[in-house]
């Protein structure tokens, strides 16, 4: 009985230890990683076109463009893609969602029963589609891949068209829990951008993509006291290149003195055009006239931890 009764008390005394420690036990901590699968523009550079995936928690989530290689590049990677199902796309032109398609089917083939995406773009204007037009004319009834939604088991899209109108202030487009995307209309040229933030748990990306210097003050709003501040990096300073390119793109000294505004914590180079490369310590030293934060050129497959 005694025997019985130290038993006892014994299992007791584990079961409080255990449940103590447990409670002690800090919650998983929530991360948000960007994984740079394509860095470079629409030339033949040796670099992937523009496309990143962020990973939350440690598991790949959003897609941001998917130009030619990227999928490639995630495939190199062995970046399992079943939960990537928020795909934001900065604009149509073919070097940010040619691998659109292909990214589609592997997570359709991989996935256990019906799946969704949900796909983020710009309204259409003149020979520039609506994202959701986009999507229809890939994936609809007549599209170039009408087989795709159906192939292994049932595919549903859900486009969203966002403004173009640059007078408009960024908006919340999407909200799960810790996760919050927002967006804002920019310019490049006649084809409609948006820029893109992510907000996960304290943490913050924000995406320019491809826009000329009137919509930096668009940029600099989204972009406010941002952790990671990832801009397309193609023309030097004026006149350093061609002209029409200016009205494509913002030029270093610009980009200073958004991130400045901004009070970005940090700056990552992306979209990187052969100029960018030839003549990176001065596009660094242009930047830093405004900017005193850290500058980096992203590397296809490169990571990044976003931290608060």
């Amino acid at each position: 009985m005694r025997a019985h009764s130290t038993l006892l008390a014994t299992l007791t005394a584990l079961r409080f230890l255990f449940a103590f420690a447990m409670a002690d036990t800090p919650a998983p901590r929530k991360t948000m990683e960007v994984v740079a699968l394509g860095t470079g523009g629409p030339a033949a550079t040796g670099r992937a076109s523009s496309g990143f995936i962020v990973l939350l928690n440690g598991a790949p989530r959003l897609l941001v463009d998917a130009g030619g290689g990227t999928f490639a590049r995630a495939s190199e990677m062995r970046l399992p893609l079943e939960n990537v199902d928020l795909v934001l796309l900065t604009h149509l032109h073919i070097d940010h969602c040619a691998d659109v398609p292909a990214f589609f089917k592997a997570r359709g083939i991989l996935h256990d029963g019906p799946y969704t995406f949900h796909v983020f773009g710009p309204e259409g204007s003149g020979q520039f589609p609506a994202v959701s037009q986009w999507l229809k004319l890939l994936f609809g009834k007549d599209g170039a891949f009408a087989y795709q939604p159906d192939f292994n088991d049932h595919e549903t899209l859900i486009p969203t068209d966002l403004t173009r109108d640059l007078t408009k202030p960024p908006v919340t487009i999407y909200e799960e829990g810790p996760l919050q995307i927002s967006a804002v209309a920019t310019h490049h040229g006649d084809c409609p951008s948006v820029a893109y933030r992510i907000d996960y748990a304290g943490a913050s990306v924000t995406f320019s993509g491809d826009l000329d210097a009137s919509a930096l003050p668009n940029l600099a709003k989204l972009a406010a006291n941002t952790d990671l501040l990832i801009v397309n990096a193609v023309v030097l300073d004026p006149p350093d290149s061609p002209e029409i390119l200016y009205t494509l793109h913002s030029p270093p000294a610009a980009i200073g003195q958004t991130a400045r505004d901004a009070h970005a914590k940090r700056v990552l180079l992306s979209h990187i055009g052969p100029a960018i490369e030839r003549n990176l310590p001065s596009v660094k030293a242009s930047i830093a006239r405004s900017y005193p934060g850290p500058v980096d050129m992203a590397q296809d497959k490169s990571r990044y931890l976003v931290l608060p």
